[in-house]
């Protein structure tokens, strides 16, 4: 007894001595968050805790534009889109991955049986139970059974960030065609506008009062004019194609989105940046990650220790097939071994090594994650009051070009200005509409994106509840 427990002892001592430790990681790179935001400090903020949302979007964001057709559009994507169905089917495969690392955890049972029928002789039934059980000593099952659970985790959290990201695109995509149907109607205002001119031109010119030349530029603004309008069409249709795909629709190009460009209110409030490290999905996986990489990395050091597997063998013989299903004719004998690796060319250390550098991969992509998510909701609050004054400016220079239009047709009829002058202020006009709609357009697209960047849910069911249960 006293041999057999020396033997084990030196394999053991041996197997620690080949082992170098764990993975060394090193928790300062990754960013601390600050108690404010810098592009506004003036912003107030809130501290809150994981998957505990600031009171202007404890309800979903999506109610910020008051729409429910949106609503409905995003329910129907959620429903529908094929992307997302394909990450929630990634999310079931990586829990049935976690049940698969689980078994390790459990003894194997077996079953054989065959049969020998030599001719004249009676038929002979052989059966064969075997178990086996590696007791998990160093908590090497264990640890991949956990790695299984935060891979699950992180799976979880990639579905939760799909449906976040879905959510944005569709709503982006519902103003892309109601902004698309604001421009076609602005060019098709173009060229009853650019028509126009030319009648009057036309008039003029048989009157004595407009020369060649003004007819055949006329002419030339409508013919832009018209390329423009049929530019604004398939502009519109591709629009309304994009977000038919996105809820999982046949592109047919019939879809419409919104009314208007809504006006956004100004921020109230925004969750700390310490609540975007704790709530966005995209960190909450990369987290979950590294937490799994360095589980694996313990499983692979502690590969180098002993093992050691009970096993259970029984057999029976019989004519009958009956008695491979009683227990009572079985003869069994229980054995156990122990398996000390000594020597495998030096594989078992440089899977450990792999595994501790791959922890310390993902801790730092776990890092650059986070600097990255601080940089775009910093980009996007920085862009809201810029945003702001450009949509004031730009509607207030698309106002002023429209009655510099009325101005200037008014004194081109009179032979007070030229047709150079009306039709430059015809193409400032255009331009400066254009402008204003585009400048409404990509403040939308902002309020969308920082919403993205904060982690905030779409609506008030959260993609981590849903994930939790089943489609």
């Amino acid at each position: 007894m006293n041999r057999h427990f020396s033997s084990l002892a030196i394999l053991m001592l041996l197997s620690a001595c080949a082992v170098r430790g764990g993975p060394d990681l090193d928790q300062s790179t990754i960013p601390a968050a600050p108690d404010a935001w810098a592009a506004r400090p003036d912003l107030q903020v809130t501290a809150n805790g994981p998957g505990q949302p600031s009171a202007f979007t404890q309800n979903g964001w999506v109610r910020e534009f008051g729409d429910a057709r949106l609503t409905d559009a995003i329910g129907e994507a959620f429903a529908n889109n094929r992307n997302l169905q394909s990450v929630l089917a990634q999310l079931r495969a990586a829990r049935a991955a976690m049940r698969v690392s689980r078994a390790d955890l459990f003894p194997r049972i077996d079953l054989s049986g065959s049969a020998t029928d030599a001719e004249n002789s009676a038929t002979v039934y052989n059966g064969e139970l075997a178990a086996s059980w590696e007791v998990d000593i160093w908590g090497r099952n264990l640890s991949l059974a956990r790695a299984g659970n935060a891979d699950t985790r992180a799976a979880a959290a990639d579905y939760a960030a799909a449906r976040q990201a879905l959510a944005a695109a569709v709503t982006q995509a519902w103003y892309d065609r109601s902004a698309a149907g604001i421009s076609l109607d602005l060019a098709t205002d173009d060229l009853d506008r650019r028509k126009d001119t030319r009648r009057i031109t036309d008039a003029r010119f048989r009157a004595g009062l407009a020369s060649r030349l003004d007819v055949r530029l006329a002419q030339v603004a409508v013919s832009n004019s018209e390329d423009r309008l049929e530019a604004a069409k398939r502009t519109a249709r591709n629009a309304a194609r994009a977000l038919e795909v996105l809820t999982g629709r046949y592109p047919s190009g019939d879809a419409t989105g919104a009314n208007d460009l809504i006006a956004l209110n100004a921020l109230p409030s925004l969750a700390a940046p310490v609540s975007v490290l704790a709530g966005r999905p995209d960190l909450i996986a990369a987290e979950a990650r590294v937490d799994a990489a360095g589980l694996r990395a313990t499983d692979a050091r502690h590969a180098m220790f002993p093992q050691l597997t009970l096993q259970f063998n029984a057999t029976t013989q019989s004519g009958r097939i009956g008695d491979l299903f009683d227990p009572g004719t079985y003869i069994d004998a229980i054995t156990g071994g122990l398996l000390q690796p000594l020597f495998r060319g030096g594989a078992l250390l440089a899977e450990a090594e792999r595994q501790g550098e791959q922890a310390r991969s993902a801790l730092f992509t776990y890092a650059q994650l986070a600097l990255t998510a601080f940089q775009e909701v910093e980009d996007r609050i920085d862009a809201e009051a810029t945003l702001e004054r450009q949509v004031t400016a730009t509607a207030t220079a698309a106002e002023e070009a429209r009655t510099a239009v009325g101005l200037t047709r008014s004194r081109y009829i009179n032979g007070r200005s030229t047709i150079f002058d009306l039709i430059n202020a015809q193409t400032t006009a255009i331009a400066a509409e254009t402008r204003a709609i585009e400048a409404r357009r990509a403040r939308i697209e902002n309020r969308v994106n920082l919403h993205l960047a904060m982690g905030d849910e779409p609506l008030p069911a959260g993609p981590l509840q849903l994930a939790a249960g089943s489609q």
